[in-house]
Formats: C-alpha cells, structure tokens, sequence
C-alpha cells in the first residue's frame, strides 16, 4: 500500500502501466481493488492510478461531511503528487459524480471522460436516497437536512443489495457484505453518503468540454438508465453505450463489454 499526503488527507493508491495516465475513481464504500480485474487490460496501454477515496479503505477517513468537489480536489492533489498534469478520467457511481466536478471544474486536466451506472445528483438522487433511507430505519420521518437520525447502517446494505442482481451476489455475497456493516466490522463511510445526497451538477453539465462516454445496464436498479441519458443529453457530443441487462455494478458484472467499450473510447482519435 502507498500512501501519500493529498490535501489535508493520506490517500493509498496504486500505480501499473506505462502511457497516457487513466484516473480510476471508485464508487460509493467501494476500494480501489474493485478495478483489479480491469487493471491487466487497462495497463497494457496506459499508465493506469487506483486509489482509494476519503473515508474507505487505506485512506484517511476524517469525520464528515463530504463533497464531490471536495473529493475531486482529493483526486486533483493525487495527481499533482503524480505529476500528472492531464489524464483520462473514469469513474462509477459516487466516482463518476466526483468525476463530473473535476470535468466542470478543471476542464484543462481531462483528457476524456467516462461516466458510468451514475447521475447528475439533485433531486432524483436526494429523493432515492431519502426513500432508501425511509424503508432501512422504521419510523424514521426526515425532519431537517440530511440524513439525520437515519440508520446509515442499514442505508449502506440497502445500497449494497440494489447494486447486484445475478443470485449469486443477492444470495452471499450482499448478506455477507450487509452482515459485516450491521456488526461494524466494515465501517460505514458516512461522509461519502453525504456527498452523494447534495451533489447537483444537472445545470453545470454544459460546461464540460472533455470528449465524453457514458455507460448504463438497463437493470440498474439503483441508479437507472435515464440518470445516465440525462447526462449524455447535457454533455454536448456525448456517446450514449446501453449494457443490456446491466447492473449498477456494470464494471465488475460486466467487464468484458465495459473494458472493450473504454478502449475503443479512449483508443479514438
């Protein structure tokens, strides 16, 4: 595990590949490792950076509350670390709104983008989170902003099952996973749910410039395939790649279709 200083925080991260660098931003209570079984394919051709988000895994995880922008710059500072002035910019879920910013934000330092099995945030994010929140904790009833009083716990499993739909995954692998939160052996990131709650980029989308592929499954239950037609429909000469039967874990559950459309994106001149 490397670790570096970036910004207020220690990020662990990994570094394989030569060539132009590709940022790989994971989603929500997911660790770098998710990307290993891409990382073979993705290094052939570039030089490929993983790392671990604030508040999982080998990073730091400071109390929150968190932001997307405030993760973006925890990205920024990684690859100022790195020296990485320019890089393709890919990222899922929680990653791909973090993602967003960085395109928004720091359009000089994206080359291209991909953003997949993720949204633009706002209201139909709050309003999913907040039902999710509403079925996880009984009697809880939202009284002010956040997620007060909710049982993040229980809203952590809850996203963790709607993230899979194959039997094997909803049957031991998500039990098991909801099993080591509700024992707090995982710990829950709460800060990255709340950055997940305020992001709003849905009036901000026009001001990416980057090249830009997005990618859905049809069966993302989680978040739904017209979060990513909104963004494709925002982001001027956006390519729009539907996954039949795709989950929201479209990265893992769907890894050959989702390395070769990445590299025929990144491949284009």
């Amino acid at each position: 595990m490397t670790l570096v200083k970036a910004g207020d925080i220690n990020l662990s991260y990994t570094v394989r590949g030569n060539g132009q660098p590709l940022i790989l931003i994971a989603g929500f209570a997911t660790v770098k490792n998710m990307w290993l079984p891409l990382l073979h394919a993705f290094s052939k051709q570039y030089r490929v950076v993983i790392f671990d988000n604030r508040g999982i895994g080998g990073s730091d995880k400071p109390a929150g509350p968190y932001s997307t922008r405030m993760m973006a710059g925890d990205t920024l500072a990684l690859m100022d670390h790195l020296g990485i002035d320019k890089a393709h910019i890919l990222g899922g879920s929680l990653g791909g709104m973090i993602a967003q910013c960085i395109a928004i934000d720091n359009p000089q330092r994206v080359d291209k983008l991909i953003l997949f099995s993720t949204s633009a945030g706002g209201e139909p994010l709050r309003d999913m989170i907040i039902d999710l929140a509403e079925a996880t904790t009984p009697n809880w009833k939202r009284s002010g902003p956040g997620l007060a009083g909710a049982d993040l716990r229980k809203l952590t499993a809850a996203i963790a099952a709607l993230s899979f739909n194959e039997p094997f995954n909803r049957m031991v692998i998500v039990p098991m996973a909801s099993l080591m939160v509700r024992l707090g052996i995982t710990k829950v990131p709460a800060g990255q749910i709340e950055a997940m709650f305020t992001h709003n980029a849905l009036n901000k989308l026009n001001l990416i410039k980057a090249p830009t592929l997005v990618m859905t499954g049809t069966r993302d239950r989680l978040m739904p395939s017209k979060s990513s037609e909104t963004l494709a429909s925002r982001i001027k000469g956006a390519r729009l790649v539907t996954i039949d039967g795709g989950s929201h874990a479209l990265a893992e559950r769907n890894s050959g279709r989702f390395t070769k459309e990445v590299l025929d994106f990144l491949g284009n001149a």
